[in-house]
């Protein structure tokens, strides 16, 4: 008889000592926190957990993709992957120019179109719509 209370005392321990715990499987989001953003000193980024990085490539003399649809606060960042030097340059951006592994960001934080284009190379083109 003792040993049957044992057991059931045991077995009552166990189960409220798995009630009271819970389990979150729900991800989190990733961190962006970590990203560099080459800007100008007057500029103050509007990044926010929310916002994101959206990667060009620069292969082959062209900006690929050549347009990018992007929220406000939202970041680009170009990556040159040529053998020779590029730019990106727009109205409100600029960068040095870029050698082959360099890589350039710019947050953009209103509504409106933004093309730009290599000045080394001007018939390189792109845009950057903010929506």
């Amino acid at each position: 008889m003792k040993r049957k209370l044992i057991i059931f005392i045991l077995l009552v321990a166990a189960s409220l000592a798995m009630g009271c715990t819970s389990y979150d499987n729900t991800e989190q989001p990733a961190d962006l926190a970590n990203e560099t953003t080459i800007s100008p000193a007057n500029e103050t980024p509007a990044m926010t957990s929310e916002s994101m990085t959206v990667e060009v490539s620069i292969q082959n003399f062209a900006f690929n993709p050549q347009s990018v649809t992007i929220s406000p606060g939202d970041m680009v960042k170009w990556t040159n992957f040529d053998s020779v030097p590029h730019t990106v340059e727009g109205a409100d951006f600029a960068s040095d120019a870029l050698q082959n592994g360099d890589s350039f960001s710019h947050t953009f934080t209103e509504n409106g179109t933004y093309d730009y284009k290599c000045s080394i190379h001007p018939s390189m083109t792109g845009e950057v719509i903010v929506q």
